[in-house]
């Protein structure tokens, strides 16, 4: 027979230490490169350290107001970290927030309709607390669909963990008035598996190359001209050792021999398998974010950001060669406007007549 208290306890224990682990983690990345979306992340999970603590020692109207704490500083994290990745919120409020508001209403009422006894001050908090915690968790987790692009699957995971977490909370102060003995179990249990999935995908997305690599690099004399240059396989390996101390943004299909100050993606359709920071050629927008969030950050560093693609044949295997064309002239576009360079790997024999002509086009417009 399992003693329920010894198990609430072990799992209690585990979720403090996870917490902990969380906090002191994300917190000297904070120190390290001074992104305020790092800090809040940090924060969120030791107000959740101070949640279970309360817990621990039945101080119901200290653990209501430290969910709450735990799940706005989790959310205004995750609002930061989409600000920083300089990306817009994509959200239709005339309908989310009435929604919102109308569901946490009817949860509201469940106290009165359900519970004929009369309810202690610190659980009708501790009742409140959780179902306004609910719905921010769930908010964050919709928002965090929007870093997609940029974080892949790590965001995505952590969108629909953060919901799971949100949706969790609700039922918990309703055990606590029902005073029931098998909740706490599976509660407990349940608790125990979304935190650490939470706290794994929190260290993981903020200790990503995404996530610290421009705000750490080390800006170097960019020794190339602006606009765009389409070079070929000789003229690249020249490239490379010219600009092997330049963080350049580079989409590869080969990985030897890339200079180690460089920030690549292994272009290939077996995203799942690669042991590298991989992105699938069909995947024209994320490139254009990256390109983006990457020309942005150079110049705000007060240097020129430079493009590199030495994969463009493989890109046109896979999609139209007018939207790899205009793929290129979003890039191009973003170059010039941001007075970088984007190199393009391409031998003249791999293209038609009328390909070739599109592309050497992107050099006459990066001109005018």
């Amino acid at each position: 027979m399992v003693n329920i208290q010894t198990l609430t306890i072990t799992e209690g224990s585990i979720v403090m230490l996870a917490d902990l682990l969380a906090f002191l983690l994300i917190f000297r990345i904070y120190l390290k490169n001074k992104r305020t979306s790092a800090l809040l992340l940090s924060l969120a999970w030791l107000f959740d350290f101070l949640t279970v603590s309360s817990y621990a020692f039945q101080h119901l109207p200290l653990a209501g107001m430290f969910i709450l704490l735990f799940s706005v500083f989790f959310l205004s994290g995750v609002i930061e970290l989409i600000r920083e990745e300089n990306l817009s919120i994509k959200i239709n409020s005339k309908m989310l927030l009435p929604l919102l508001s109308l569901l946490f209403a009817v949860y509201s009422l469940i106290p009165d309709y359900v519970f004929q006894q009369g309810l202690s001050k610190a659980t009708v908090s501790l009742y409140v607390s959780h179902g306004l915690a609910a719905i921010v968790m769930s908010t964050a987790g919709y928002f965090m669909k929007e870093l997609t692009y940029i974080y892949g699957r790590k965001a995505r995971y952590l969108s629909i963990l953060l919901v799971l977490f949100g949706l969790h909370l609700l039922p918990v102060p309703i055990s606590i008035m029902l005073e029931s003995e098998t909740y706490p179990i599976i509660g407990s249990t349940i608790s125990l598996v979304l935190i650490l999935g939470l706290t794994f995908l929190t260290i993981k997305l903020t200790s990503s190359e995404e996530f610290l690599r421009l705000k750490t690099m080390e800006i170097h004399e960019v020794k190339i001209a602006p606009g765009v240059r389409i070079i070929n396989q000789e003229e690249y390996k020249k490239i490379k050792e010219k600009l092997k101390d330049v963080p350049v943004l580079a989409f590869v299909r080969a990985l030897n021999n890339i200079p180690e100050n460089w920030t690549y993606y292994f272009v290939t359709t077996a995203t799942k398998e690669s042991k590298v920071e991989a992105i699938s050629p069909m995947n024209l927008e994320r490139m254009t974010e990256l390109s983006y969030k990457y020309l942005k950050a150079m110049e705000e560093a007060g240097s020129r950001g430079i493009i590199l693609i030495d994969c463009l044949e493989y890109l046109v295997m896979y999609n139209e060669f007018t939207s790899v064309i205009k793929f290129l002239n979003k890039l191009k576009d973003f170059v010039v406007s941001h007075k970088g360079t984007l190199i393009l790997v391409a031998e003249r024999d791999a293209f038609e007549d009328q390909q070739w002509a599109l592309l050497t086009r992107l050099l006459e417009e990066a001109k005018e």
